[in-house]
Parts: C-alpha cells; sequence; structure tokens
C-alpha cells in the first residue's frame, strides 16, 4: 500500500488546507445549530403529557355543566 503522505497527488497546499479547516469551521457551526434546534423539539412524554391535561379538563369540563343541567 502506498504512503498517501508521500504522493505529491495527495498533498494539499497551504491554501486547501487552511480552506479545508474553515469549511470543516462551518460543519461544525451548522451542527451545533441544529443540534441545538433539535433539543427545542418537545418530546413524546411532553406532548402526551398535555394531551392527557387537555383530556382531563374536557371531562371535568363536561363533570361539572351534566351535575349543573342534573339539579
Amino acid at each position: 500500500m502506498p504512503n498517501l503522505a508521500d504522493d505529491p497527488e495527495y498533498r494539499l497546499a497551504l491554501r486547501q488546507a487552511d480552506k479545508a479547516r474553515e469549511d470543516f469551521a462551518i460543519l461544525l457551526d451548522e451542527l451545533d445549530f441544529l443540534k441545538l434546534q433539535l433539543s427545542r423539539l418537545p418530546t413524546r412524554a411532553w406532548l402526551s403529557r398535555m394531551w392527557l391535561i387537555g383530556l382531563a379538563s374536557v371531562w371535568a369540563l363536561l363533570a361539572v355543566i351534566v351535575s349543573l343541567l342534573v339539579r
């Protein structure tokens, strides 16, 4: 297997290495931004809890209305 570091075809000039480093930093910044956005999404547990609270509120409201109509 040939040593790629000694192969002139694969050697990077300083400008190319600097550009690659800049591109890599930009990709890392975008990845951090995406991770931040994903962390702000509601979880399944939170959504289930809110659904159950809403459903319980509707049942409680119906119970109050029924008790007022029965009187």
